[in-house]
């Protein structure tokens, strides 16, 4: 499991680099699920001070990708379709986890779900859905 935590990170350190989100830690991953922790900095955040929509979404989709690559043969994917549903804000300081897990993998789509929580009380910020096509398997 070490191994495969390691090989994860660099996966995620790829889609992350430069992004503004760079320093998001992984927490776990494996068996089509990865689990990362960001702390919410104000390079992260709207005018209002607040966990921005767009980073929100991008962390939907850098997530669950990485999700994604831990079944079947491991290929990324190209995003069909993606929403994001906002249920509560994250501050600057607060450290919110980010939650992904592979639904379904077909053979030409997979499904994904994210949920975004404040660690400290385990709230539900956000719900990401994510649709992803494999290619002609």
């Amino acid at each position: 499991m070490a191994g495969s935590n390691q090989v994860l990170r660099q996966v995620l350190n790829l889609l992350t680099k430069g992004s503004g989100f760079d320093q998001m830690r992984l927490i776990s991953g494996g068996d089509g699920k990865c689990q990362c922790e960001l702390t919410v900095e104000e390079e992260h955040t709207n005018r209002g001070g607040t966990l921005h929509g767009g980073m929100t979404a991008t962390l939907v989709d850098s997530v669950s990708t990485v999700a994604l690559m831990t079944t079947g043969p491991g290929l990324p994917g190209v995003s069909v379709d993606m929403n994001v549903t906002f249920m509560k804000s994250a501050k600057i300081g607060d450290d919110v986890i980010i939650d992904a897990s592979t639904l379904k993998v077909g053979k030409t789509l997979a499904f994904l779900n994210v949920d975004l929580k404040l660690k400290k009380d385990g709230s539900l910020i956000a719900q990401g859905r994510h649709t992803k096509y494999l290619g002609n398997s």
